[in-house]
This record gives structure tokens, sequence and C-alpha cells, in this order.
């Protein structure tokens, strides 16, 4: 199925009134790719909407279209199939820009990971594997914001979702063949959806955390929200308000004055941001809830139990001949590890369609380590 510029048909929409027009056309199974950037902001700003129906591509220019609701519609109609690779960027991208939750997607880079040994292998490797077909190489740093798009972008972004549909057919007729479709939509239930970050949860990502008392938790956690909320409300980069670590440190001190501030901040940062940090370190001393505290590294011998895992799960996965990632992440493991020492269970990742495969042999390791 080679990509022929001359015979493809591409469609531009840009207006809410076209938008609506192409959606009635288009069919159950469409592909869908995004374009955005993402170098000053919180948020990234969407540059172009590609979709595939059949064998035309419609480019959506949302510089120019106001209504959303028939693009929303589809994404959520649970009968479309919405056929992506490496869909996490796409799914966060519309969440923020659509408000939408797609269902019924098929993540072609996930696919492929259940019947080879590359887990992110990329669309141009994964053509070529499986239509035989060799694409050109796309710009690293483009600007999608700009008008008019250059051929060479457009080209780009008719390739990426062209070959979608294809991919979709051979690697849905591996996955069948291999018994595995069952396993794969299971993980597509969490791979297929984003997940916004909760600005009151964040102070648990912090790096060492797990060392501070009570009081000194609340007033991380109190000050990374801010931090979060702020960052969200500005549309800028967390970094350009304050940085974790600073964060981490302020909340380390009992009293937090002006000049430890404007000590450990740029000037302007400083300048801007002194009352606002003040005061959240305040409502964090003054609080005194039960937050869940941040995981503590692992001991050494818990350590000994995660790479004793790590190495069941990737013999299992040469023995499926599919990749390692897909039962021997190491923060898999390690939640494992986790979980099983507070509950007596495998965490809930190694439940479901993992549990056949790992569950003996896990509990048998983990029995003799308790």
């Amino acid at each position: 199925m080679p990509y022929k510029g001359d015979a493809l048909s591409v469609e531009w929409v840009t207006s809410s009134a076209s938008l609506s027009r192409v959606i009635d056309g288009w069919d159950a199974r469409v592909g869908i790719d995004t374009e955005f950037q993402r170098t000053n902001t919180f948020y990234p700003i969407p540059g172009l909407y590609q979709v595939i129906s059949g064998d035309r591509v419609f480019l959506i220019d949302p510089l120019n279209i106001s209504e959303w609701q028939p693009l929303v519609e589809l994404l959520e109609d649970p009968a479309v199939v919405k056929i992506m690779h490496a869909c996490s960027e796409d799914l966060e991208l519309i969440s923020h820009h659509l408000g939408a939750v797609p269902t019924s997607v098929f993540d072609t880079q996930l696919a492929n990971a259940f019947q080879s040994q590359d887990f992110s292998t990329s669309y141009a490797n994964l053509v070529s594997q499986q239509l035989d077909v060799v694409l050109g190489k796309h710009e690293t740093r483009s600007n999608w914001l700009q008008r008019p798009l250059s051929e060479d972008q457009i080209r780009y972004a008719s390739e990426d979702v062209y070959y979608l549909p294809a991919l979709f057919e051979s690697l849905s007729d591996k996955l069948h063949d291999l018994g595995r479709t069952e396993w794969f939509q299971d993980l597509m239930v969490d791979k297929g959806r984003f997940v916004p970050g909760d600005p009151d949860t964040y102070y648990r990502s912090v790096k060492k955390a797990w060392k501070l008392d009570v009081q000194q938790l609340n007033v991380l956690q109190h000050l990374c929200a801010w931090r979060e909320r702020k960052a969200m409300s500005e549309d800028v980069p967390r970094n350009r308000v304050v940085w974790d670590e600073h964060l981490y440190q302020f909340a380390k001190m009992q009293a937090l004055g002006s000049e430890d501030i404007h000590g450990a901040l740029p000037r302007i940062v400083a300048r801007k941001y002194t009352d606002e940090l003040l005061e959240h370190h305040q409502n964090g001393c003054n609080n005194e809830q039960t937050l869940t505290l941040p995981a503590s590294p692992l001991t050494q011998g818990q350590g000994a139990i995660v790479k004793a895992l790590r190495e069941v799960a990737r013999d299992m996965a040469d023995q499926m001949q599919f990749a390692h990632e897909l039962l021997a992440r190491k923060r898999d493991v390690e939640a494992c590890v986790r979980h099983y020492f507070a509950t007596g269970e495998l965490s809930p990742a190694y439940q479901g369609w993992r549990e056949p495969l790992l569950a003996d042999e896990f509990n048998k390791l983990l029995q003799r380590f308790k």
C-alpha cells in the first residue's frame, strides 16, 4: 500500500460547517493523528488533526474551527474504532482541547508489542515491517501553528494517518491468530484513556518526599497543589513557576520567610510569587490532615525480589515472543512487591490477562521472601 502523493485524496477542513459535513460521511473505522506545539506551555496547543476514512485523508485546521461537537461525538462513540499510533499524547491533546474521552481506541504500537519484542516501535518502522513501505524522513522540529503549512508538512501529516487502516487490518489479524485479542483489549482499557494529573496528589511524585515528617508533608502538598494550579492557570511549564526541589526545601522549613524565597529563587520569580508561597506554606503548617505517604525506596531485600520477579516475567515474555515491557516493567513489579507485602495479594496489574501467565511463579517467589 505505497504512498502516492498525487493519487492521495486530501481534503482540508477549515470551518465548523465543513467539519460537520465531512464527519457525516466517515466510516465506522477511522485513523487519527494530531500535531501540536508544547514548548513554553503547560498544555499542548493543537496545530492539526489528521483523520483517514476510507481512502481519503482529512486535515482539520483547529486554528479556524470553533464548533467541535460533531468530532467529540464521533470520538466518544464506542461503535467507531479510532486507530492511533502511540496514542498517549494525542489523547492528552484531545482531552484538553476538546474535552473528549475517546472510546474504542486501537493503538497500533501497543498491538505490535503483543506480537513483537519491540515495545515502542516508531510508526515509520511499523509501516516498513508490516506493509513493506519505506516512509521519508520526518522533520524533527516543525512549526505546526504556522500557516500556510509547507508541502513537506502536508505530506508528512497525511502519511501519518494514511497507513493506519492497513496497520489495523494486519495487526488485528495477527492478534486474532495468536489468541491475544482479549489481552490487548484488556490493556487498552488503561492505555486508551488519558487521566489528567490531580494537583492535590502531585506531592507524591516529588523526589525525597518520603523523607518528610507529617507536618512537612502537609506543607509540601499545599505548595505543590498551588504550583500545579498556578502553572495550569497561566499555561506555563511547572518549572516556570517553581521547581520541585525548591518546594521540597521550603517544605522542610518550619518557618518560611521572604528572605528564604528571594535567596532561593530567581529575582523575577520571587517577586511574583513570594506572597502566595508564604500563604500556602502557612496553610500547610496549620493543616493536620493525614496524607497518603509517598512510597519509600525498596529495601535491598525487596530489590532482590523485584529482580527475581522481573527475570521470571522476562522469561515468560520471551516464551510468548512479545515485548518484555508488557510483563516486566520495573515500576509495575515494584508496585506489585509493595502491594503484596501490604495485602498478601498480587497487585491489580498482575491480575486480569497477566494472571495465568505469572501468578503461580510470582506467588511462589513472594511467599519465599515473606
